[in-house]
């Protein structure tokens, strides 16, 4: 050290000689001094009995101890559910405190009590790994349902949509009650929710208002003939919209039309099935769509990079008669 010592912190400087004072008496105590090196070396923070286990101290040592190394602003606590953990503060590891203690940890290095903290803190984390491993071994076989009980069954999915671009301006096309929109708006510039049916709208709006979607926009039209400008929209969504479609290809070349050059196409529908209930109670116009028929359609209308991913077989069935729900595929595109 060439005797420089770097500034003082500033409760320290505003307190003068009486704070310096109280540093200097706080660190002078040995249990201290192994106290806030054991707190640097697992910089994530122990609790009280993990420290006393540690020190071979009583945990009433323990958290007077703590207590004093808090007030002193060495260290802070941290509150995890039911348990309180100790670490460095950030003020402990700056200026003349930092400096000062650094010099104390030197010397606290040498010593036999400290080199065997050191194993004891290793067997402590050792124990800590091993009741992890033991909750998430009991547990793994039941994870999934845990989750879904706690959690429900699609608060993954939502918190995919955190990925999308704020900047983006997405168009819903065939929005329905606006389902979609609401889910998608909070993360992207503006939701443009497009549909032909007055009755849908009507509880678009209605969604849109009681939850206050100030960034989507409702507008009625048809697929053939969006209400919208040439290439103003950065991500267009098909979700089990286009089997209603008299001409999908029609309605491809059209959405092409509206997206920027770049922008990106998500389909969401069926794949072929034979199930007339869709037909004939639903409105479907087509029965499911293969993957080689939406291709062609998709490069007719300007479309490259397609992308096809078969989703999950379904298991549900319809409440009529128990017919087995077809099942879905999402495919992506760029607009060329």
């Amino acid at each position: 050290m060439n005797g420089y010592l770097p500034e003082p912190s500033a409760k320290i400087a505003a307190g003068k000689t009486e704070a310096w004072v109280d540093l200097l008496r706080t660190l002078a105590d040995p249990i201290r001094l192994r106290m806030l090196r054991l707190l640097e070396l697992q910089g994530q923070g122990l609790s009280v009995g993990e420290l006393a286990d540690v020190l071979k101290l009583p945990q009433s040592t323990v958290s007077r101890h703590l207590k004093t190394l808090t007030d002193s602003d060495l260290a802070q606590a941290r509150r995890e559910g039911t348990s309180t953990f100790y670490r460095l503060s950030e003020s402990a590891a700056v200026n003349s405190v930092g400096h000062l203690r650094r010099l104390s940890r030197q010397h606290v290095e040498n010593d036999p009590a400290a080199k065997a903290d050191s194993q004891r803190l290793a067997q402590v984390l050792r124990q800590r790994q091993a009741a992890s491993e033991k909750f998430f071994g009991k547990a793994a076989a039941q994870w999934d349902q845990l989750r879904k009980e706690w959690f429900g069954e699609t608060f993954h999915l939502e918190a995919m949509l955190a990925l999308m671009n704020p900047a983006w301006v997405v168009a819903d096309l065939g929005t329905g009650t606006g389902a979609m929109a609401a889910l998608i708006s909070p993360h992207v510039k503006q939701v443009i929710a497009v549909d032909s049916s007055p009755a849908m709208l009507k509880g678009a709006k209605a969604r849109v208002r009681d939850q206050q979607l100030q960034n989507v926009d409702i507008r009625q039209g048809s697929l053939e003939s969006l209400p919208m400008e040439r290439a103003s929209i950065d991500v267009a969504l098909l979700a089990l919209v286009l089997h209603h479609t008299v001409e999908p290809a029609a309605a491809l070349r059209e959405i092409h039309r509206v997206l920027r050059p770049g922008g990106v196409l998500l389909i969401v529908d069926l794949q072929p099935h034979q199930v007339e209930l869709f037909r004939e109670k639903m409105e479907h116009r087509w029965m499911g769509f293969a993957q080689e028929t939406l291709e062609g359609w998709l490069k007719e209308a300007g479309f490259v990079q397609t992308r096809w991913h078969a989703l999950p077989a379904q298991t549900a069935r319809s409440k009529e008669n128990h017919t087995q729900v077809p099942d879905l595929f999402a495919m992506r595109a760029e607009a060329a």
